[in-house]
This record gives C-alpha cells, sequence and structure tokens, in this order.
C-alpha cells in the first residue's frame, strides 16, 4: 500500500476508486480525509515528536507547534526536568496574582492549555529554551511522501477509513455507517497493540509528593 496506489484508477487494484468500485470521487480528498480522521483517534509511538521550544523574556504564553495533538513532557533543561500540567481551573486557581491581575515575574514552574496556546504561571523572568515532548500529526502521505506507519502498520485501518469516506461520497449511507464501525473496531484494536510498547515500563502515575 502506497500513496501512488491510493490514489490511482478504478482498475488498479489497492486503490480507493477500486475499492468502492466507481471512478468518479476524489481520492486524494477521501485519502487527506480519512488520515485526519485517523490520528484525531490514535495515539501510538510513530506519533512522538520533539521539538524546542523558545520562552522569549516576559512570555506569559506561548503558541502550539505546528502538528500539536497531546503533550507528553514538557522541560526547561537546566532549570526543570518536568513541567507539571495541569487542569485549566487548577491552573487558574494556583495563580500568583496582584491586585491589577498580572502575574508574577519569575521562572514558569507550571502550565497549562487553553486557546491553542501553552499558558504558564508565571511571566518569564528571562528568556529560556524549553524542550518539548508531544503526540504531533504526521506528515500526510503524498507524491513526495509514499508511505508512513500506516500503511506500513495499520493498512487495514487506513483502508477502513477510506471506505467510509468514500462511501459517504457517494451518499451510500448504510455502506457508510457499516464502514465506520468496522474503523473505530479497527481503531480500538490499534489502542490495544499500542499499549504493547509499555511492556517493562517503569510508571509512577504523576505520584510524586513534592506536587
Amino acid at each position: 500500500m502506497d500513496y501512488a496506489t491510493l490514489i490511482a484508477d478504478v482498475e488498479v487494484v489497492g486503490s480507493i476508486k477500486y475499492w468502492i468500485n466507481y471512478k468518479r470521487i476524489d481520492s486524494a480528498g477521501i485519502l487527506d480525509e480519512a488520515q485526519r480522521w485517523i490520528y484525531g483517534k490514535i495515539r501510538v509511538r510513530e506519533m512522538h515528536r520533539e521539538g524546542t521550544l523558545a520562552i522569549p523574556l516576559n512570555a506569559k504564553e506561548v503558541a502550539t507547534p505546528t502538528g500539536f495533538l497531546d503533550p507528553i513532557q514538557l522541560a526547561i533543561p537546566g532549570y526543570i526536568n518536568d513541567m507539571p500540567l495541569l487542569d485549566i481551573q487548577r491552573f487558574r486557581e494556583s495563580l500568583a496574582l496582584d491586585t491589577t491581575g498580572a502575574l508574577q515575574v519569575s521562572m514558569p514552574t507550571a502550565y497549562s492549555i487553553f486557546n491553542s496556546l501553552l499558558q504558564f504561571n508565571s511571566q518569564a523572568d528571562m528568556a529560556y529554551t524549553g524542550k518539548l515532548a508531544y503526540y504531533g500529526t504526521p506528515d500526510a502521505l503524498s507524491p513526495s511522501n509514499l508511505t508512513n506507519f500506516l500503511t506500513d502498520r495499520y493498512p487495514t485501518l487506513l483502508r477502513r477509513a477510506c471506505l467510509m469516506f468514500a462511501a459517504e461520497a457517494r451518499k451510500e449511507y448504510d455502506a457508510m455507517d457499516r464502514a465506520e464501525i468496522k474503523a473505530l473496531a479497527q481503531v480500538d484494536e490499534v489502542k490495544k497493540e499500542g499499549d504493547l510498547h509499555m511492556r517493562g515500563m517503569e510508571l509512577d502515575f504523576n505520584w510524586r509528593e513534592s506536587r
């Protein structure tokens, strides 16, 4: 399975048009939508990303990286090894604000995520360089990116998701519903398989007395 085959004409075995037995559909658009649908529902190690996060002087928030889905761990090397992620209510309750509502000026020590931004519990007293590990959206299949972990490890999931959107494009809603049920069942199987990579891993469930 690869991009070229998936978007090929109806005569090509393994193409979306071949699966649906219909040529008047937007295969590239269906493939893109299917990938986005899948990435919204799974978190597997192939989606792990790490990036540098510039925290300027006086910053109290920074934008999430392109393709950001969910955080894994945020650190400021040399200062704090693991900055806790707080839910919005607990985060706002913990803020040290003056009578004008301004944040204290110090090194950020906790964060939350809202308004599509990483929000810090203080206004940075200097410029910092953070390291953010997170789940990110993989590069989409394209003419320059013929395969990815979906085509290699989870071709059944990708095929079922494509069939779901192809059936919707044809207004075959019964077929779409059946394909969605199968696709969601495959998502559950991928989630179970994704948990297997944690075998032997030592976990602490964030039970830290310092917090």
